[in-house]
């Protein structure tokens, strides 16, 4: 497809935020989705390019927590495994159902995913942690990620964080290692299926990883109030566009 300067700038200017907004509070995927389809990508492959375009975020931010010991990776496998299961399995009904069926409900995913961001993650004590119900909500919640993706991060965050074993930095690190996997499987799926527009995708992977240092170096400056209500606006703006477009 053609590429106007103008779709350029707004997508490349809008991963920067969105990876400023991830190294935060995260939800920064619900801005670069409805920028996508502005610049004239059908919505099915917007959603394919937007996942795969933020597939090396989490992943990157896994990194410097290897080795450290304040998560012991081995013990979350099964839960980045399942996740992963999920988004295969979400990323498959994304390319095999009908497209309409997809424009159909964005508007309701757009506003769901938008008020995700006020959602504050009960605290579960540890003895009353069900493991197998933690997984099978990492199932469901990769299925989404895989399906659509914008907002799965703060879901996987209040699943995991019902665990009252883990600290909130232990949340997010987990957030990031089961994310990271399933956005990398489901990514070499769209990528194996043709869905995905190179030029958006790797405007997003250089912009999102330059957005995510920032916003990691800055966010004790940032009021992360102000960012969720940023998120929450820009997610159901899209969706009312959405709707009367």
């Amino acid at each position: 497809m053609e590429i106007s300067g103008l779709s350029f700038v707004a997508v490349a200017s809008t991963g920067f935020i969105a990876g400023v907004i991830n190294g935060t509070v995260g939800g920064g995927s619900l801005l670069t989705y409805p920028v996508l389809v502005a610049a004239g990508l059908p919505p099915v492959t917007a959603a394919a390019t937007n996942t795969t375009g933020l597939a090396t975020g989490n992943l990157f931010a896994v990194g410097p927590h290897i080795g450290s010991g304040i998560v012991n990776f081995r013990e979350w496998r099964s839960a980045a495994a399942v996740t992963a299961i999920g988004a295969l399995l979400g990323g498959l009904a994304l390319i095999l159902l009908p497209e309409k069926i997809f424009e159909f409900i964005v508007p309701v995913l757009l506003i769901g995913a938008s008020l995700t961001m006020f959602m504050k993650p009960p605290v579960v004590e540890a003895h009353e942690v069900n493991q197998a119900k933690t997984l099978r909500w990492l199932l469901a919640s990769g299925l989404y990620n895989g399906y659509f993706g914008p907002g799965q991060g703060v879901l996987s965050m209040a699943i995991l964080a019902r665990d009252g074993r883990l600290s909130m930095r232990q949340v997010v690190i987990i957030k990031n290692f089961t994310l990271a996997t399933s956005n990398v499987v489901v990514a070499a799926l769209f990528v194996a299926s043709g869905k995905v527009v190179w030029w958006a995708a790797c405007t997003l992977l250089l912009t999102v990883a330059a957005g995510g240092w920032f916003g990691g170096s800055i966010s004790h400056k940032i009021s992360p109030a102000f960012l969720r209500y940023a998120v929450v606006a820009v997610g159901l703006v899209s969706a009312i566009w959405f709707i009367i477009s």
